[in-house]
């Protein structure tokens, strides 16, 4: 059975296996605010990335297991795909999240998905749930 990421209904609790992209909020005071945000993560991580127009931010909620099926470089492309039909700037993306437990049980896949993502900054974390927005500047930052 294929790992699948469905769309998600709510881009601020975007669930494992779920994908959702929403219009930026604002940053407020200089402050950037969760445009999208991950349900909590224990051993998940999430790929956040910004629309080419600056005008959107994607998030995908990724776990290492689907029931019985695990993450693997094959899945990579499905990843990818969401993020390009969503014309997302391959140079304002991140990974977040436990990517040191994505290292530890799905190496291939995680390196696979890395190499997919070149531009893409790290941010390994513990548990918690994570977010992302655009800042006044234009950037992709997290949120926390």
């Amino acid at each position: 059975m294929p790992y699948t990421i469905n769309a998600g209904a709510n881009a601020l609790a975007i669930a494992e296996r779920e994908w959702a992209a929403a219009a930026n909020v604002a940053a407020v005071n200089g402050d950037t605010q969760p445009t999208i945000q991950f349900t909590a993560f224990t051993s998940c991580i999430g790929i956040a990335a910004r629309n080419v127009a600056a005008t959107q931010v994607i998030g995908i909620h990724l776990s290492i297991y689907d029931g019985n099926t695990i993450f693997t470089a094959a899945d990579v492309p499905n990843v990818i795909a969401i993020l390009t039909a969503q014309n997302y700037d391959a140079n304002n993306v991140f990974i977040i999240g436990q990517t040191s437990a994505w290292e530890a049980s799905v190496n291939a896949a995680y390196a696979a998905l890395v190499a997919a993502l070149p531009n893409a900054q790290i941010y390994t974390l513990g548990d918690g749930t994570y977010g992302a927005g655009i800042s006044a500047g234009g950037a992709l930052e997290p949120t926390y």
